[in-house]
């Protein structure tokens, strides 16, 4: 039996972008376009009702700022299909990608683009956008939702919840596949500010956390064998993050972040001379950056 394939696109600001992209998704012989309107100033909702009336929409109401994240796990929730493709509003697909995807990414492989192939894209040279199409993922329905989807718990730009997911389906046992540029017809280039504009934290704190948080986790996991830390174990993590990324700046390029990993009594204090005894298992991780810039970033 065939695969079914669902496409997934999120928006808030970014509506004159999925006027262009929106076309070349429905174009594709897929069994379903979904679009998650995450709070939306321009009524992205209404938008895709009244001129594409055969996607899916998806509404997220109340939000301040934007979480890529949680809108794609909003989408992929409804959705029907045995695959999912995850493609972001500015990215424009070439006529036959779906047809490529269905031939070069077998079952139990989740397809993703590389660094240099996403760098291909970057024809305007923005440091920022240097690895525009990470977040591009074809990922089998039913590993996504055993994987737990994209880790909300990480926020801002290019906090990096695209690259846990890979670790976690990895995990899972399903093979990487690198995806080739053919499928994409191009990725319409737009500014940092436009880029960053809805999320909470300037992106050099939500990078850093996203660093600091994603290696502590995936040690943690390591250790416990599972898949996926409980939604409380994240947060607490990921608060730890955000504290160390919070005082990076021109004088502070060295930050560290201490994760207490185990503590328990030790079995025979007396035989070392003492009443009581305890053992920590802790996990320091250490972000030093280098080189400072003298020149702007664009």
């Amino acid at each position: 039996m065939a695969r079914t394939f669902s496409i997934i696109t999120t928006c808030k600001g970014r509506l004159e972008h999925l006027k262009k992209s929106l076309p070349t998704m429905i174009a594709q012989p897929c069994n379903e376009v979904i679009v998650v309107d995450y709070s939306c100033p321009q009524g992205t909702g209404a938008f895709v009702s009244s001129n594409f009336p055969s996607v899916r929409i998806v509404t997220v109401e109340g939000q301040d700022h934007f979480s890529n994240w949680k809108a794609r796990n909003a989408g992929a929730a409804v959705a029907k299909s045995d695959v999912l493709i995850f493609v972001d509003a500015d990215t424009l697909l070439a006529e036959d990608a779906a047809q490529w995807i269905a031939a070069h990414v077998p079952p139990r492989t989740f397809g993703y683009f590389d660094t240099k192939t996403s760098q291909g894209f970057n024809r305007g040279g923005l440091r920022v956008a240097s690895n525009q199409l990470k977040g591009f993922q074809i990922v089998p329905t039913a590993a996504f939702r055993r994987a737990g989807g994209y880790d909300e718990v990480l926020e801002g730009y290019a906090a990096g919840a695209d690259t846990d997911l890979e670790v976690k389906l990895a995990m899972l046992g399903l093979r990487r596949r690198a995806l080739d540029p053919c499928i994409v017809k191009s990725v319409i280039e737009h500014d940092a500010s436009s880029r960053t504009k809805h999320h909470a934290q300037p992106i050099k704190y939500s990078y850093a956390a996203g660093l600091l948080y994603r290696a502590a986790k995936r040690a943690l996991l390591k250790i416990n064998g599972r898949v996926e830390l409980p939604i409380a174990v994240r947060r607490s993590l990921y608060s730890a993050a955000s504290k160390a990324a919070s005082s990076l700046g021109p004088d502070q390029a060295r930050i560290t972040m201490n994760v207490k990993i185990r503590q328990e009594p030790i079995g025979m204090p007396r035989q070392l001379g003492f009443e009581r005894g305890q053992q920590n298992l802790s996990l320091k991780l250490e972000l030093s950056l280098e080189e400072v810039l003298t020149e702007p970033v664009a």
